[in-house]
Protein backbone atom coordinates (compact mmCIF):
# COMPACT_ATOMS: atom_id res chain seq x y z
CA UNK A 1 0.00 0.00 0.00
CA UNK A 2 1.54 3.28 -1.00
CA UNK A 3 1.43 6.62 1.49
CA UNK A 4 -0.96 9.50 0.39
CA UNK A 5 1.38 12.25 -0.24
CA UNK A 6 0.06 15.89 1.10
CA UNK A 7 -1.10 18.45 -0.93
CA UNK A 8 2.21 21.16 -2.41
CA UNK A 9 0.02 23.40 -1.25
CA UNK A 10 -0.17 22.30 2.51
CA UNK A 11 3.15 21.82 2.84
CA UNK A 12 4.43 25.27 2.33
CA UNK A 13 1.71 26.41 4.55
CA UNK A 14 3.19 24.38 7.67
CA UNK A 15 6.64 25.48 6.51
CA UNK A 16 5.21 28.78 7.04
CA UNK A 17 3.61 28.53 10.04
CA UNK A 18 6.40 26.96 11.54
CA UNK A 19 8.72 29.85 9.79
CA UNK A 20 6.46 32.71 11.03
CA UNK A 21 6.10 30.83 15.08
CA UNK A 22 10.02 30.83 15.04
CA UNK A 23 10.47 34.28 14.19
CA UNK A 24 7.84 35.36 16.74
CA UNK A 25 9.13 33.31 19.47
CA UNK A 26 12.61 35.08 18.65
CA UNK A 27 11.04 37.90 18.98
CA UNK A 28 9.68 37.07 22.48
CA UNK A 29 12.92 36.75 23.78
CA UNK A 30 14.51 39.49 22.49
CA UNK A 31 11.56 41.96 23.77
CA UNK A 32 12.35 39.81 27.26
CA UNK A 33 15.94 40.58 27.09
CA UNK A 34 15.32 44.39 26.56
CA UNK A 35 12.96 44.17 29.24
CA UNK A 36 14.38 42.45 31.55
CA UNK A 37 16.91 44.91 32.03
CA UNK A 38 15.04 47.66 32.41
CA UNK A 39 13.00 45.78 35.17
CA UNK A 40 16.11 45.17 37.48
CA UNK A 41 16.95 48.87 37.02
CA UNK A 42 13.67 49.85 38.45
CA UNK A 43 13.91 47.62 40.95
CA UNK A 44 17.44 48.89 42.00
CA UNK A 45 16.45 52.74 41.87
CA UNK A 46 12.80 51.31 43.79
CA UNK A 47 15.39 49.96 46.69
CA UNK A 48 17.82 52.92 46.08
CA UNK A 49 15.04 55.75 46.75
CA UNK A 50 13.48 53.57 49.73
CA UNK A 51 17.34 53.55 51.45
CA UNK A 52 17.63 56.95 50.96
CA UNK A 53 14.16 58.41 51.39
CA UNK A 54 13.90 60.94 54.45
CA UNK A 55 11.74 59.60 57.40
CA UNK A 56 13.05 61.08 60.15
CA UNK A 57 14.62 64.33 61.01
CA UNK A 58 16.87 64.73 64.20
CA UNK A 59 17.12 68.65 65.06
CA UNK A 60 19.59 70.06 67.21
CA UNK A 61 20.16 73.57 67.61
CA UNK A 62 23.02 74.87 69.89
CA UNK A 63 23.43 71.78 71.44
CA UNK A 64 19.77 71.67 72.42
CA UNK A 65 16.77 69.86 70.69
CA UNK A 66 15.49 72.62 68.18
CA UNK A 67 12.42 74.61 68.71
CA UNK A 68 8.89 73.84 67.10
CA UNK A 69 9.19 76.37 64.63
CA UNK A 70 12.48 75.11 63.63
CA UNK A 71 11.52 71.57 63.63
CA UNK A 72 8.07 72.29 61.43
CA UNK A 73 11.19 73.68 58.91
CA UNK A 74 13.30 70.95 58.66
CA UNK A 75 10.49 68.66 58.97
CA UNK A 76 9.78 69.64 55.08
CA UNK A 77 12.04 67.12 54.20
CA UNK A 78 10.49 64.29 54.97
CA UNK A 79 9.69 62.22 52.11
CA UNK A 80 12.17 63.31 49.77
CA UNK A 81 15.91 61.62 48.98
CA UNK A 82 18.68 62.64 51.29
CA UNK A 83 21.10 62.83 48.81
CA UNK A 84 19.64 65.48 46.86
CA UNK A 85 19.35 68.13 50.49
CA UNK A 86 20.42 71.45 49.36
CA UNK A 87 22.70 72.51 52.72
CA UNK A 88 22.45 76.07 51.40
CA UNK A 89 18.92 76.31 50.58
CA UNK A 90 17.75 74.35 53.57
CA UNK A 91 20.21 76.90 55.75
CA UNK A 92 18.08 80.13 54.01
CA UNK A 93 15.06 78.78 55.26
CA UNK A 94 16.00 77.81 58.43
CA UNK A 95 17.09 81.83 59.44
CA UNK A 96 13.58 82.90 58.77
CA UNK A 97 13.00 81.37 62.11
CA UNK A 98 17.05 80.72 63.80
CA UNK A 99 19.46 82.83 62.86
CA UNK A 100 21.76 80.00 62.44
CA UNK A 101 25.15 80.46 61.64
CA UNK A 102 26.30 77.21 60.59
CA UNK A 103 24.43 74.05 59.51
CA UNK A 104 25.94 70.26 59.74
CA UNK A 105 23.96 67.53 58.49
CA UNK A 106 24.46 63.38 58.57
CA UNK A 107 22.67 60.31 58.55
CA UNK A 108 22.61 58.68 62.20
CA UNK A 109 20.79 55.67 60.66
CA UNK A 110 18.66 54.60 57.96
CA UNK A 111 16.10 56.54 56.91
CA UNK A 112 17.23 59.61 59.65
CA UNK A 113 18.69 62.89 58.59
CA UNK A 114 20.68 64.88 61.75
CA UNK A 115 20.96 68.56 61.40
CA UNK A 116 22.95 70.40 63.73
CA UNK A 117 22.75 74.36 63.70
CA UNK A 118 24.50 76.89 65.47
CA UNK A 119 23.43 79.99 66.34
CA UNK A 120 25.70 83.14 67.15
CA UNK A 121 23.57 84.01 70.30
CA UNK A 122 21.55 83.54 72.94
CA UNK A 123 17.86 84.76 72.18
CA UNK A 124 15.33 86.78 74.60
CA UNK A 125 11.69 85.57 74.81
CA UNK A 126 9.27 88.98 73.86
CA UNK A 127 5.61 89.35 73.30
CA UNK A 128 5.31 91.23 70.21
CA UNK A 129 2.34 94.47 69.78
CA UNK A 130 1.85 95.63 66.54
CA UNK A 131 -0.11 98.68 66.77
CA UNK A 132 -1.47 101.01 64.60
CA UNK A 133 -1.18 104.12 67.60
CA UNK A 134 0.96 103.91 69.83
CA UNK A 135 -0.36 104.50 73.53
CA UNK A 136 -0.39 107.85 75.16
CA UNK A 137 1.38 108.33 78.43
CA UNK A 138 -0.26 110.59 80.69
CA UNK A 139 3.53 111.37 81.85
CA UNK A 140 4.00 112.70 78.30
CA UNK A 141 1.14 115.08 78.43
CA UNK A 142 2.51 116.96 81.52
CA UNK A 143 1.94 120.50 80.83
CA UNK A 144 5.96 120.44 81.93
CA UNK A 145 8.53 118.00 83.21
CA UNK A 146 8.75 119.88 86.83
CA UNK A 147 5.16 119.25 87.38
CA UNK A 148 4.26 117.04 90.41
CA UNK A 149 4.08 113.65 89.61
CA UNK A 150 0.34 113.50 91.22
CA UNK A 151 -0.74 114.56 87.90
CA UNK A 152 0.04 111.45 85.90
CA UNK A 153 0.29 108.24 86.30
CA UNK A 154 3.36 105.57 86.85
CA UNK A 155 4.01 104.36 83.29
CA UNK A 156 4.26 100.41 84.06
CA UNK A 157 0.52 100.94 85.18
CA UNK A 158 -0.73 102.22 81.96
CA UNK A 159 1.22 99.91 80.00
CA UNK A 160 0.15 96.88 82.12
CA UNK A 161 -3.16 97.86 81.40
CA UNK A 162 -2.51 98.54 77.89
CA UNK A 163 -1.08 95.21 76.84
CA UNK A 164 -3.92 93.57 79.11
CA UNK A 165 -6.73 95.14 75.92
CA UNK A 166 -4.14 94.05 73.12
CA UNK A 167 -3.20 90.70 71.45
CA UNK A 168 0.45 89.67 71.28
CA UNK A 169 2.84 88.02 68.95
CA UNK A 170 4.99 85.57 70.56
CA UNK A 171 9.22 86.23 69.11
CA UNK A 172 12.17 85.56 69.56
CA UNK A 173 14.91 88.63 69.72
CA UNK A 174 18.16 88.01 68.78
CA UNK A 175 21.63 89.77 69.52
CA UNK A 176 21.97 90.59 65.37
CA UNK A 177 18.59 92.46 65.47
CA UNK A 178 16.63 89.86 64.05
CA UNK A 179 13.19 88.53 65.76
CA UNK A 180 11.59 85.32 64.58
CA UNK A 181 8.16 83.92 65.44
CA UNK A 182 7.40 81.53 67.64
CA UNK A 183 3.74 79.73 69.15
CA UNK A 184 3.95 80.95 72.32
CA UNK A 185 3.18 83.99 74.53
CA UNK A 186 3.71 85.68 78.04
CA UNK A 187 7.38 86.62 78.17
CA UNK A 188 8.46 89.29 80.49
CA UNK A 189 9.14 91.79 77.80
CA UNK A 190 6.66 93.67 75.63
CA UNK A 191 7.72 95.01 73.08
CA UNK A 192 5.41 97.90 71.05
CA UNK A 193 5.66 99.80 67.96
CA UNK A 194 3.61 101.07 64.99
CA UNK A 195 6.20 100.73 62.62
CA UNK A 196 8.88 97.63 62.61
CA UNK A 197 11.88 99.32 63.78
CA UNK A 198 15.37 99.03 62.21
CA UNK A 199 17.74 95.92 62.66
CA UNK A 200 20.22 98.00 64.07
CA UNK A 201 17.67 99.65 66.63
CA UNK A 202 16.39 95.97 67.26
CA UNK A 203 20.27 94.80 68.05
CA UNK A 204 20.68 97.83 70.43
CA UNK A 205 17.51 96.59 72.52
CA UNK A 206 18.98 93.38 72.91
CA UNK A 207 22.04 94.58 74.17
CA UNK A 208 20.17 97.25 76.66
CA UNK A 209 17.83 94.44 77.86
CA UNK A 210 21.04 92.20 78.68
CA UNK A 211 22.97 94.88 80.39
CA UNK A 212 19.98 95.83 82.38
CA UNK A 213 19.51 92.30 83.94
CA UNK A 214 23.04 92.06 84.86
CA UNK A 215 22.50 95.12 87.03
CA UNK A 216 19.05 94.83 87.97
CA UNK A 217 16.14 92.64 89.23
CA UNK A 218 12.60 93.74 87.35
CA UNK A 219 9.26 92.21 86.96
CA UNK A 220 8.48 93.74 83.26
CA UNK A 221 10.62 95.58 80.32
CA UNK A 222 7.95 97.42 78.21
CA UNK A 223 9.46 98.86 74.92
CA UNK A 224 7.60 101.77 72.78
CA UNK A 225 9.50 102.62 70.08
CA UNK A 226 12.92 103.95 71.19
CA UNK A 227 12.03 104.15 74.52
CA UNK A 228 12.24 101.16 77.06
CA UNK A 229 10.34 101.30 80.38
CA UNK A 230 11.58 99.01 83.58
CA UNK A 231 8.99 97.68 86.28
CA UNK A 232 10.41 97.05 89.51
CA UNK A 233 7.78 96.21 92.61
CA UNK A 234 7.85 99.26 94.67
CA UNK A 235 10.29 101.09 92.75
CA UNK A 236 10.70 104.08 90.32
CA UNK A 237 10.27 102.72 86.72
CA UNK A 238 12.92 103.46 84.76
CA UNK A 239 13.29 104.93 81.21
CA UNK A 240 16.30 104.44 79.23
CA UNK A 241 16.75 105.56 75.48
CA UNK A 242 17.63 103.17 72.27
CA UNK A 243 20.50 103.94 71.09
CA UNK A 244 21.81 103.95 74.04
CA UNK A 245 25.76 105.15 75.46
CA UNK A 246 27.03 102.22 77.33
CA UNK A 247 29.39 103.95 79.16
CA UNK A 248 27.06 106.07 80.57
CA UNK A 249 23.67 103.49 81.36
CA UNK A 250 26.53 101.07 83.60
CA UNK A 251 26.85 103.37 86.00
CA UNK A 252 23.88 105.24 86.02
CA UNK A 253 22.31 101.65 86.94
CA UNK A 254 24.88 100.62 89.48
CA UNK A 255 23.67 103.97 91.39
CA UNK A 256 19.70 103.51 90.56
CA UNK A 257 19.63 102.61 94.27
CA UNK A 258 21.05 106.16 95.34
CA UNK A 259 19.38 108.17 92.82
CA UNK A 260 15.62 106.44 94.14
CA UNK A 261 16.24 108.13 97.69
CA UNK A 262 17.18 112.13 96.02
CA UNK A 263 13.41 112.46 95.48
CA UNK A 264 10.09 111.30 97.86
CA UNK A 265 7.52 108.85 96.21
CA UNK A 266 9.28 109.61 92.94
CA UNK A 267 7.56 107.81 89.69
CA UNK A 268 10.25 107.93 87.47
CA UNK A 269 14.29 108.15 86.78
CA UNK A 270 14.71 108.70 83.35
CA UNK A 271 18.36 107.61 82.02
CA UNK A 272 17.58 109.04 78.88
CA UNK A 273 19.69 111.97 78.92
CA UNK A 274 22.99 112.38 79.86
CA UNK A 275 22.23 113.27 83.48
CA UNK A 276 19.25 111.25 85.07
CA UNK A 277 16.36 112.99 85.41
CA UNK A 278 13.95 112.46 88.24
CA UNK A 279 10.12 112.34 88.53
Amino acid sequence: MHQKKLPKSSVNSSKRFNRRARISLGAIKNGVKKIIPILILAVIVFIFNNIFTIKKVNCIQNGHPCSQETQAVVNKLLGTNSLFVNQKELLGFIKAVYPADKIKIGYQALNTLSVNLEGASPFIQIDVYFVSKLPLLSMDQAPSSTDSAGWWIKPSKELESYISTNEALGFYLWGNGLITPIATTGANVSYIFSEKPTQEIISSVYKMINIVLKYLDVSKIYIINNRCFLSRPEQPDIIIGVPFDEGSLVPALQSISYLATIKKDAKVIDLSFKNPIIR
